[in-house]
């Protein structure tokens, strides 16, 4: 049996899978990467998909068994996943690669409104939108790709996928490679597929339903995966990157090298693909023969709000700042944070007898996220890891400082509430959305069973009538800022982790950098230093927090939570100076 850093001990089913991710991974290892600057910027975006997809797949592939920041695998599987529809919809009409382009654009209008919206302020600004120097006219300044369509956003490029039930299309690609694209698409067909996208975002928030996915018999609680969700993840993951590299061959085919012979690799590329999958199925077993055709969906006849276009979309060479910020302060004081949280005060999950599960969840969630980005921040084609699990530290600490804020007891009890509630409508939702689209009702709960271990004191589906949702993430990040100058620092710093987690095109010019006129897989010192900002402030809090309600708010755990939340303070102090907000 294969021992892992977890210490756990996989089954033969699981074990088969692992060998499938692997092979896979190392086969997509052979193929060099087109490094052309001197090319339209759509055409250099689409040169580095691949790259991109393959540097996360192999990230994920790494965390197997590692012992922490088991959902963040779930994360960047989601990820790869929206990369594989995106492509497999662009290589359909090679010419929407187009779309690239207006998906830059988009998101730094986007950055811009939310400034404005926020009253945030970035000192660097122009790093952000444009980290990389006056390459491929990424700048914008010729005014060439202003007009560029826009990309769809996810539930668009789902909704394409599936409609191809309803209204099959051909592949307009060349004749090589139409039906490999069309074995691709029926890899990532599984019958559950809308709610295995659910149970997916589940995990890429990092929210309570997705720390479930993480207990299992003989694991750490919110460290692991249980080996249904890494079964489910890696096939998607597996699918995602491999329609990543086919969309990427059809649509520009002069970035393939001249010294690999494409259609044997992109063939061999399908067909590990599908052993993942075949691995994968039989643990999850979120997949059926048969197929649900479902319903067209009615196109909205909504015309879509007219966005005013922002001057930051578009930069002079001018304009642009050197790549010379250092990070070496951001790291000296995250590391004196990290070693903080691993020295004096702990808790062991045998020290109580019952521990509540949430507590315990957030507890180990805290360490076991910052675990995974002190481990990868400065490990080469890793770091792109870090953003990922700093991105679901704040939104859970959010969530949880929302949780705890409430005033008098009444208003806990009704917080506490609505809290689980949401997540029992979520979890009821994608159970029957599983069902409905053809997977058995029994494997669709077992997805979310919890192991023996686990005392249930609530019924899942005891959810109160009429009941209210919890607030959304950006309000809760809002009242996470109000003690800072500038409170809405925390959804800007959001929004551009999730630049990295969402795969867009600005995300990717920030997960790279120039080395002596080479590119290399380095997250830009802006995006280093705020990943290193947030996870520690959202740590603080879910470690801190966690550690007082196993301990009924005993004094050492309050003094450790003190302890953490001042250490952070001085990693933002140092990282301020490196990202530029608040």
């Amino acid at each position: 049996m294969e021992k892992r850093p977890d210490g756990r001990t996989a089954t033969p089913q699981t074990l088969r899978l692992r060998t499938a991710t692997r092979t896979l991974r190392l086969h997509l290892d052979e193929l060099p990467i087109d490094y052309d600057l001197a090319v339209p910027g759509d055409r250099f975006l689409a040169g580095m998909a691949f790259m991109f997809a393959r540097q996360r797949y192999a990230c994920a592939e790494s965390m197997i068994g590692s012992g922490f920041g088991g959902t963040v695998i779930g994360s960047m599987a989601r990820g790869l996943f929206v990369d594989g529809l995106r492509w497999l919809w662009i290589a359909n009409h090679p010419d929407r690669r187009r779309c690239l382009l207006g998906e830059l654009r988009d998101e730094r209008n986007r950055l811009c409104i939310l400034l404005e919206e926020t009253d945030a302020s970035i000192g660097n600004k122009p790093r952000w939108l444009m980290p990389l120097p006056d390459i491929a006219d990424l700048t914008g300044q010729s005014l060439s790709w202003l007009d560029a369509p826009p990309m769809p956003d996810d539930a668009e490029l789902l909704d394409h996928f599936l409609a191809r039930r309803v209204d099959p299309q051909p592949s307009s690609g060349s004749g090589e490679h139409a039906e490999l694209l069309r074995r691709t698409h029926t890899l990532l067909d599984m019958s559950g597929l809308r709610g295995a996208v659910m149970v997916l975002a589940h995990a890429g928030h990092g929210n309570h339903l997705g720390l479930l996915s993480s207990l299992t018999e003989d694991g750490a609680a919110a460290c692991d995966l249980r080996a249904d969700h890494e079964a489910l993840f890696m096939q998607v993951a597996a699918v995602g990157v491999a329609a990543t590299l086919l969309g990427v061959a059809e649509t520009v085919p002069e970035t393939w090298p001249a010294d690999v012979s494409r259609r044997p690799f992109l063939e061999r590329a399908v067909e590990l693909a599908a052993d993942v999958a075949a691995a994968a199925v039989p643990i999850h077993k979120l997949d059926t023969a048969r197929r649900p055709t479902p319903q067209a969906r009615k196109k909205s006849t909504k015309a879509p709000p007219v966005v005013l276009m922002r001057p930051g979309i578009v930069l002079d060479a001018e304009e642009l700042l050197p790549d010379v910020n250092s990070v070496d302060a951001v790291i000296a004081a995250a590391q004196e944070y990290d070693r903080l949280t691993r020295s004096g005060w702990s808790t062991r999950p045998q020290t109580f007898d019952q521990p509540t599960l949430h507590a315990k969840l957030a507890y180990n969630g805290g360490h076991s996220n910052l675990q995974a980005v002190m481990a990868t921040y400065d490990k080469p084609g890793s770091a792109v890891i870090a953003p990922y699990a700093a991105r679901m530290l704040l939104e859970e600490a959010a969530r949880m400082r929302w949780r705890y804020s409430a005033g008098d007891p009444e208003a806990f009890k009704v917080r506490a509430k609505q809290y689980f509630d949401e997540f029992r409508a979520r979890r009821r939702k994608t159970i029957e959305t599983l069902a409905g689209s053809g997977v058995p009702r029994a494997e669709a709960h077992r997805i979310f069973a919890l192991p023996g271990n686990i005392q249930v004191i609530t019924p899942e589906d005891e959810i109160a009538p009429n009941r209210q949702a919890l607030p959304k993430i950006d309000t809760m990040l809002r009242e996470m800022g109000a003690p800072y100058p500038e409170p809405g620092w925390l959804e800007v710093a959001y929004s551009l982790l999730s630049q990295i987690t969402h795969s867009t095109a600005l995300g990717h010019l920030h997960a790279i950098r120039f080395r002596h006129d080479t590119l290399v897989n380095e997250l830009s010192p802006e995006m280093l230093g705020l990943t290193l900002d947030v996870a520690c402030l959202g740590s603080a809090h879910l470690i801190g927090m966690g550690a007082r309600l196993l301990t009924g708010d005993g004094q050492d755990a309050v003094r450790y939570h003190q302890d953490l939340v001042r250490q952070a303070a001085m990693v933002h102090s140092a990282a301020q100076w490196v990202h530029g907000l608040d």
